[in-house]
Protein backbone atom coordinates (compact mmCIF):
# COMPACT_ATOMS: atom_id res chain seq x y z
CA UNK A 1 0.00 0.00 0.00
CA UNK A 2 3.35 2.55 0.74
CA UNK A 3 4.68 1.74 -2.42
CA UNK A 4 1.60 2.09 -4.71
CA UNK A 5 0.72 5.99 -2.78
CA UNK A 6 4.63 6.29 -3.47
CA UNK A 7 4.50 5.59 -7.24
CA UNK A 8 0.92 7.62 -7.33
CA UNK A 9 2.66 11.05 -5.52
CA UNK A 10 5.87 10.25 -7.86
CA UNK A 11 3.66 10.11 -10.64
CA UNK A 12 1.74 13.17 -9.87
CA UNK A 13 4.81 14.98 -9.63
CA UNK A 14 6.28 14.24 -12.70
CA UNK A 15 3.10 14.59 -14.61
CA UNK A 16 2.56 18.23 -13.35
CA UNK A 17 6.03 19.44 -14.85
CA UNK A 18 5.69 21.84 -17.88
CA UNK A 19 8.07 20.32 -20.37
CA UNK A 20 9.00 23.22 -22.14
CA UNK A 21 11.31 25.70 -19.83
CA UNK A 22 12.32 29.11 -21.09
CA UNK A 23 15.13 30.96 -19.34
CA UNK A 24 14.44 35.08 -18.78
CA UNK A 25 16.72 36.86 -21.03
CA UNK A 26 19.58 38.58 -19.39
CA UNK A 27 18.48 42.34 -18.13
CA UNK A 28 20.29 45.13 -17.41
CA UNK A 29 19.80 48.10 -15.02
CA UNK A 30 17.49 50.65 -15.41
CA UNK A 31 19.92 54.17 -15.43
CA UNK A 32 17.96 56.96 -13.96
CA UNK A 33 19.12 60.06 -16.02
CA UNK A 34 20.07 62.97 -13.60
CA UNK A 35 17.87 66.59 -13.77
CA UNK A 36 18.24 69.17 -16.40
CA UNK A 37 19.28 72.30 -14.70
CA UNK A 38 21.22 74.15 -16.55
CA UNK A 39 24.56 76.69 -15.68
CA UNK A 40 26.18 78.96 -17.73
CA UNK A 41 30.16 77.76 -18.66
CA UNK A 42 32.18 80.95 -18.16
CA UNK A 43 36.34 81.34 -18.22
CA UNK A 44 39.11 83.39 -20.36
CA UNK A 45 37.96 81.40 -23.27
CA UNK A 46 36.72 83.47 -25.97
CA UNK A 47 32.84 81.47 -25.75
CA UNK A 48 30.53 80.58 -23.61
CA UNK A 49 27.33 77.88 -23.40
CA UNK A 50 25.07 76.26 -21.08
CA UNK A 51 26.13 72.74 -19.50
CA UNK A 52 24.24 70.90 -16.47
CA UNK A 53 24.97 71.44 -12.90
CA UNK A 54 25.62 67.97 -12.30
CA UNK A 55 28.30 67.90 -14.57
CA UNK A 56 31.82 68.70 -13.38
CA UNK A 57 34.28 71.00 -15.61
CA UNK A 58 38.18 69.89 -15.93
CA UNK A 59 40.30 72.64 -17.24
CA UNK A 60 42.61 70.72 -19.39
CA UNK A 61 44.47 74.21 -20.59
CA UNK A 62 44.32 76.37 -23.65
CA UNK A 63 40.93 76.28 -23.60
CA UNK A 64 40.70 72.59 -23.49
CA UNK A 65 37.78 70.90 -20.99
CA UNK A 66 36.09 67.55 -19.98
CA UNK A 67 32.83 68.43 -19.11
CA UNK A 68 32.16 64.42 -16.94
CA UNK A 69 29.03 63.01 -16.03
CA UNK A 70 30.24 60.58 -13.73
CA UNK A 71 27.06 58.77 -12.97
CA UNK A 72 26.48 58.19 -16.68
CA UNK A 73 30.61 57.18 -16.83
CA UNK A 74 30.12 59.95 -19.80
CA UNK A 75 32.75 62.69 -20.97
CA UNK A 76 32.37 65.42 -22.96
CA UNK A 77 35.90 66.54 -24.37
CA UNK A 78 36.04 69.86 -25.76
CA UNK A 79 38.97 70.94 -27.61
CA UNK A 80 39.23 75.14 -28.58
CA UNK A 81 41.33 76.34 -31.43
CA UNK A 82 42.13 80.04 -33.01
CA UNK A 83 40.94 79.97 -36.71
CA UNK A 84 43.43 81.74 -38.56
CA UNK A 85 43.19 82.71 -42.79
CA UNK A 86 45.39 79.18 -43.06
CA UNK A 87 43.92 76.78 -40.83
CA UNK A 88 40.22 76.92 -41.38
CA UNK A 89 40.15 74.18 -44.08
CA UNK A 90 42.21 71.73 -42.27
CA UNK A 91 40.12 72.19 -39.21
CA UNK A 92 37.13 71.25 -40.49
CA UNK A 93 38.60 69.00 -42.41
CA UNK A 94 40.05 67.18 -39.33
CA UNK A 95 36.58 67.17 -37.75
CA UNK A 96 35.07 65.05 -40.19
CA UNK A 97 37.95 62.61 -40.81
CA UNK A 98 38.02 62.51 -37.14
CA UNK A 99 34.29 61.61 -37.13
CA UNK A 100 34.25 59.29 -40.07
CA UNK A 101 37.44 57.51 -38.69
CA UNK A 102 34.55 55.29 -36.60
CA UNK A 103 32.81 54.00 -39.85
CA UNK A 104 35.14 50.52 -39.12
CA UNK A 105 32.73 49.80 -36.13
CA UNK A 106 29.82 52.55 -37.05
CA UNK A 107 26.54 51.25 -38.38
CA UNK A 108 25.94 54.97 -40.05
CA UNK A 109 26.47 58.18 -39.34
CA UNK A 110 23.61 61.40 -39.10
CA UNK A 111 24.91 64.64 -39.68
CA UNK A 112 22.98 67.60 -38.28
CA UNK A 113 24.02 71.07 -39.70
CA UNK A 114 23.56 73.73 -37.25
CA UNK A 115 23.42 77.45 -38.91
CA UNK A 116 22.44 80.54 -36.01
CA UNK A 117 23.73 84.03 -38.08
CA UNK A 118 22.55 86.17 -35.28
CA UNK A 119 25.26 84.61 -32.83
CA UNK A 120 27.55 83.47 -35.96
CA UNK A 121 27.48 79.83 -35.07
CA UNK A 122 27.56 77.50 -37.82
CA UNK A 123 28.77 73.89 -37.60
CA UNK A 124 27.89 69.95 -37.79
CA UNK A 125 26.78 67.23 -35.25
CA UNK A 126 27.79 63.82 -36.10
CA UNK A 127 25.48 60.92 -34.00
CA UNK A 128 27.25 57.84 -34.86
CA UNK A 129 24.94 54.55 -35.15
CA UNK A 130 26.38 51.45 -33.97
CA UNK A 131 28.64 50.13 -31.36
CA UNK A 132 31.44 52.67 -32.29
CA UNK A 133 33.98 54.32 -29.51
CA UNK A 134 32.04 57.36 -29.64
CA UNK A 135 28.52 58.28 -30.28
CA UNK A 136 28.47 61.64 -31.61
CA UNK A 137 30.83 64.62 -31.81
CA UNK A 138 30.31 68.06 -33.22
CA UNK A 139 32.51 71.08 -34.18
CA UNK A 140 31.40 74.67 -34.54
CA UNK A 141 32.88 77.96 -35.60
CA UNK A 142 32.47 81.28 -36.39
CA UNK A 143 34.53 80.93 -39.66
CA UNK A 144 36.95 83.54 -38.65
CA UNK A 145 38.12 83.52 -35.10
CA UNK A 146 36.59 80.46 -33.37
CA UNK A 147 36.97 76.69 -33.67
CA UNK A 148 35.24 74.48 -31.45
CA UNK A 149 35.26 70.14 -31.42
CA UNK A 150 33.17 68.46 -29.07
CA UNK A 151 33.99 64.56 -28.82
CA UNK A 152 31.13 62.10 -26.20
CA UNK A 153 33.20 59.00 -24.99
CA UNK A 154 31.91 56.74 -22.67
CA UNK A 155 34.19 54.56 -19.83
CA UNK A 156 32.20 51.48 -21.38
CA UNK A 157 32.32 49.22 -23.92
CA UNK A 158 30.96 50.34 -26.60
CA UNK A 159 26.73 48.49 -26.67
CA UNK A 160 24.43 50.62 -28.84
CA UNK A 161 21.60 49.13 -26.67
CA UNK A 162 22.55 49.01 -23.45
CA UNK A 163 23.58 53.21 -23.98
CA UNK A 164 20.90 54.06 -25.84
CA UNK A 165 19.01 55.70 -22.88
CA UNK A 166 22.70 57.56 -21.61
CA UNK A 167 22.75 58.53 -25.75
CA UNK A 168 19.32 59.82 -25.91
CA UNK A 169 20.12 62.16 -22.68
CA UNK A 170 23.72 63.38 -24.07
CA UNK A 171 22.46 63.93 -27.76
CA UNK A 172 20.17 66.68 -25.45
CA UNK A 173 22.86 68.25 -23.32
CA UNK A 174 24.95 67.92 -26.67
CA UNK A 175 22.19 70.23 -28.42
CA UNK A 176 21.71 72.51 -25.38
CA UNK A 177 25.35 73.24 -24.82
CA UNK A 178 25.68 74.05 -29.25
CA UNK A 179 22.24 75.95 -29.25
CA UNK A 180 23.79 78.35 -26.41
CA UNK A 181 27.42 78.65 -27.74
CA UNK A 182 28.03 82.01 -27.95
CA UNK A 183 31.66 83.23 -29.37
CA UNK A 184 33.15 86.54 -27.27
CA UNK A 185 34.19 89.51 -29.22
CA UNK A 186 32.76 88.42 -32.85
Amino acid sequence: MRKLKLILLSALFLGACEGDYTPKPKGYFRIDMPATVYQEFKSDCPFHFDYNKVATLKDKGRCWYDIKYPRLKATLQLTYRQVTEDNLDTLLYEGHELAYKHTVKADGIDEKLYIDEQKRVYGLLYQLKGDAATSMQFFMTDSTDHFLRGVLYYYASPNADSLKPVNDFMRGEMIRMIESLEWENS
